[in-house]
């Protein structure tokens, strides 16, 4: 019986203040920063299983590139991407944790990417951030 994850979410708006003028914000992509906590343990230990969760969230229609290590006597480091979504993750089997970096091009996509890894890796809690990023342009006094 699958069991939902609960979810802690924290927005930032790394928007700095400036005294004269004002900022127009132009984002680029989504940054999620996402923990996920009490997986199970064969799902983050074997680089072989990881990736697959990898391909599997990144669902690319570009040629997908992936990198990974396998650290002994378990855990992984990947990343994966596609040319326009990446994904990297770091696992910690033994405690059930993997820290994760989603940067998508826009929010949705940074969802999707998301709630397939949540499927490949059955977390039982997920926190995330999320950080738009992008660049800043004066436009006049306000």
């Amino acid at each position: 019986m699958r069991v939902e994850s609960l979810w802690h979410l924290e927005k930032l708006e790394n928007i700095p203040t400036q005294r004269q003028g004002a900022q127009i914000r132009c984002v680029w992509n989504y940054h999620l920063i996402v923990e996920f906590w009490k997986c199970p343990f064969e799902n983050l230990a074997e680089v072989k299983i990881v990736e697959e969760g990898l391909k599997y969230a990144i669902n690319g229609s570009n040629e997908i590139r992936i990198f990974s290590y396998q650290f002994e006597p378990f855990g992984v480091s990947a990343q994966i991407s596609d040319g326009v979504t990446h994904i990297y993750i770091h696992t910690w089997p033994e405690n059930g944790y993997s820290a994760i970096d989603i940067i998508a091009k826009t929010k949705e996509d940074s969802y999707r990417v998301l709630q397939r890894l949540q499927e490949a890796f059955l977390p039982q809690y997920v926190c995330a951030v999320e950080v738009p990023r992008g660049i800043m342009e004066e436009w006049g006094e306000t």
